[in-house]
């Protein structure tokens, strides 16, 4: 299915006369960029002013978030239905699930061993009682176990998983009404052309609330700088330097190489990506990105069954991002309060984190909650949270990044392993993206 509407940036297919001829400054990308630059400006000189500009952000987000769950619904639904056989989702879905798993576990070894050669937390001083206080409410998160988990998943009522804009339920409630598409053979012919329509429809919502990007970024930096001042960065340095330096070599070097074994560039990924990346950037939010990438990916050469399936399922499964901060968030808590762990208590906690770090929200702080479970569990005082709220806003930055680029890299893998990814199109949408930068 092609989609009809306007594309959130100019499509691979516009001739590069035509886009030579677009003024930079109306570049979507260099939008997004001044905003977000004005917004921390404007933060710095009038912080007084500027946190009241919050909801100009957090609007941006919702409006994102309203556009998901159909999007993903309709996306996946229609994939399924032009695969034609339930052993071919199947076969997408097993692999998906041994990249997630694969990535995620090398993630988790990554962490452990930068937080105990790098020791951020050795010398840090004890939360106070006041500022513990103010995670009081993350202190009742647990680890469910597995049955509930996967009772999590499935949906109490058809309407309820897009009322409720679970990402996992919705994807279990496509999959399923993909499946019934197929079983109904040639009858299903006029239900899935509707669906196309409507899946037009609703990328045409979405271009128009990406067009409100760079005031959703202008918010949400004007927010982040008045409220927490530059001085703030310098806070925890050490924590934050870390974790950004170790989501940098894994960007670089560990997807970098895996981009490489799949025979792409993952510079051309990220400039195909760019003003997703620069929206994440500006939002802290990962699910912004998600009907940018749902749209460009399978232009550029993945198969559109593929992207409907990894992405969705990706940000549940394959959250790179916060797999790499658990372990140094947690740890950082026992080094400060002098807390040695054991090789099995290690262990075991490696184990825990293989459940908490998925199903985090693509929100800014939903990966806070996934660490107040992994705290809990692993019986480390919860009160030490307190330390990390300040610096949290800096590190979502880096994990919301790097979950989106890791589900990017992800679908494509996924597609080249499976046989549904066209090197053509990747070629020609890399070769046009170079000329035209």
């Amino acid at each position: 299915m092609q989609i009809a509407a306007t594309p959130l940036s100019e499509p691979l297919s516009t001739p590069v006369s035509e886009r030579r001829r677009k003024p930079l400054w109306r570049e979507p990308y260099v939008l997004v960029v001044a905003g977000a630059a004005l917004g921390a400006l404007f933060g710095f000189l009038a912080p007084s002013v500027a946190v009241d500009f919050k909801p100009l952000g957090d609007a941006f987000i919702s409006l994102i978030k309203m556009t998901i769950a159909p999007l993903i619904f309709l996306v996946v639904v229609t994939g399924i239905a032009q695969v034609g056989d339930m052993k071919a989702v199947g076969r997408i879905g097993l692999k998906a699930f041994v990249y997630f798993e694969a990535v995620t576990t090398l993630c988790l070894l990554i962490s452990f061993v930068v937080v105990r050669w790098v020791q951020p937390g050795a010398g840090v001083a004890h939360a106070t009682a006041q500022q513990a206080e103010t995670v009081a409410r993350y202190q009742q998160a647990h680890v469910g176990s597995l049955s509930a988990y996967i009772q999590h998943m499935i949906p109490e009522s058809f309407v309820g998983a897009f009322a409720a804009g679970d990402v996992l339920q919705v994807l279990v409630l496509a999959l399923l009404c993909g499946i019934g598409l197929l079983l109904l053979g040639d009858k299903a012919a006029p239900l899935r052309t509707g669906l196309e329509r409507v899946t037009e429809l609703v990328f045409s919502v979405v271009h128009v609330v990406v067009a409100l990007a760079p005031i959703g970024a202008f918010g949400a930096m004007a927010f982040t700088v008045a409220k927490f001042g530059a001085a703030t960065l310098y806070a925890l340095a050490l924590l934050v330097g870390t974790a950004w330096a170790m989501m940098a070599f894994f960007i670089f070097v560990i997807l970098g190489t895996i981009c490489r074994l799949a025979g792409i560039r993952l510079m051309d990924l990220l400039r195909l990506l760019r003003t997703e990346l620069l929206v994440v950037l500006g939002t802290s939010s990962s699910e912004t990105a998600i009907p940018g990438m749902m749209e460009k990916l399978p232009k550029a050469g993945v198969g559109r069954a593929v992207a409907g399936l990894v992405i969705p399922s990706g940000y549940s499964f394959n959250l790179d991002g916060v797999a790499l901060t658990l372990p140094l968030s947690t740890i950082f808590v026992a080094q400060v309060y002098g807390i040695e762990l054991t090789a099995a208590q290690q262990l075991s906690l490696f184990v825990v984190m293989l459940f908490t770090s998925k199903g985090a929200a693509g929100v800014t702080g939903g990966a806070f909650a996934a660490l107040a479970a992994t705290v809990v569990a692993a019986g480390l005082p919860a009160e030490g949270l307190a330390l990390l709220l300040g610096i949290d806003r800096f590190m979502s930055l880096a994990r919301a990044i790097t979950n989106t680029i890791g589900n990017a890299v992800a679908a494509i893998v996924v597609a080249k392993w499976d046989g549904e990814f066209n090197r053509d199109d990747w070629a020609q949408s890399a070769a046009q993206i170079q000329t035209v930068k």
